[in-house]
């Protein structure tokens, strides 16, 4: 049930956003062991004047999720993003700055405002 956030500059193509926001996706789901079903994901894009970062990232990814996942589960998520984008889009991994914002699931309200820690999960969190 993870949220992911997109951010960039403005400028690459329809098409390459989509594959930009799929593989992401596909991996998350890949490495945390979650339903194919389990897609959560907004690109935003920014005018040149709206967005800036150190030299030499050019794209932030924020996954928001569920505490609980090992350090090697999160260094996997990491490198299985980065290498599949260089591979599938050209995107240099040094031009990725990823962020994982891991919460207690007490601080998600889901199905119908219910925290999550009280919802049976169709997943495992510690991994």
């Amino acid at each position: 049930m993870p949220l992911l956030k997109i951010e960039l500059l403005q400028g690459r193509n329809k098409e390459t956003l989509i594959q930009l926001q799929t593989i992401v996706m596909d991996c998350v789901i890949e490495c945390l062991g979650l339903p194919n079903d389990d897609r959560n994901i907004r690109l935003l894009e920014y005018p040149d004047y709206a967005f800036s970062m150190k030299k030499p990232y050019e794209i932030i990814i924020e996954i928001a999720m569920f505490s609980g996942r090992t350090n090697e589960t999160k260094k996997k998520i990491f490198q299985t993003i980065v290498n599949r984008l260089q591979e599938s889009l050209n995107i240099p991994k040094e031009t990725v700055f990823i962020l994982l914002n891991d919460q207690p699931q007490e601080n998600w309200g889901v199905r119908g405002g219910i925290p999550a820690n009280e919802v049976n999960l169709d997943f495992k969190v510690n991994i």
